[in-house]
């Protein structure tokens, strides 16, 4: 099951989605364990995992065409009962701040700053902050 929605109020626009699965994974979907390893929708038995997740995004247009935008994203996965590794992903999240300016119809210029944290069933995590230069070209 999933539900989205994007309202846009002149320059000002937000996306909201929620999720909802189970054998979805956050590595893909259907994948068991054996495979897809501890981030599969699938446990080692074959039992399917639940998982649920999201993401809200907020961006305003300046009037320089450059649009500014904010948005935080998290992926959940619970333990099947038949899961003895405390390994099991338990939830990935990011959250992103980011430019995007258009050079032309076709081509942006990209700025962004990413942090992620992923956490197991066993309670390590790992962060990542990362930020990205680039380009999108639209077509």
């Amino acid at each position: 099951m999933d539900v989205g929605a994007a309202v846009n109020f002149g320059n000002a626009g937000i996306v909201a989605y929620y999720y909802s699965g189970e054998g979805v994974g956050a590595t893909f979907l259907g994948g068991n364990s054996s495979f897809g390893g501890a981030s599969s929708g699938v446990a080692s038995n074959g039992n399917e995992r639940d998982s649920d997740g999201g993401y809200v995004q907020a961006t305003y247009v300046i009037p320089s065409g450059t649009k500014l935008g904010v948005s935080y994203g998290r992926s959940s996965i619970d333990l099947d009962s038949s899961d003895t590794a405390t390994n099991v992903q338990d939830y990935n999240e990011l959250w992103t701040v980011g430019a995007y300016h258009p050079l032309t119809k076709h081509l942006n210029l990209v700025a962004e700053y990413n942090m992620t944290e992923s956490k197991d069933h066993g309670g390590d995590t790992s962060e990542s902050d990362v930020i990205s230069l680039g380009a999108i070209l639209f077509f």
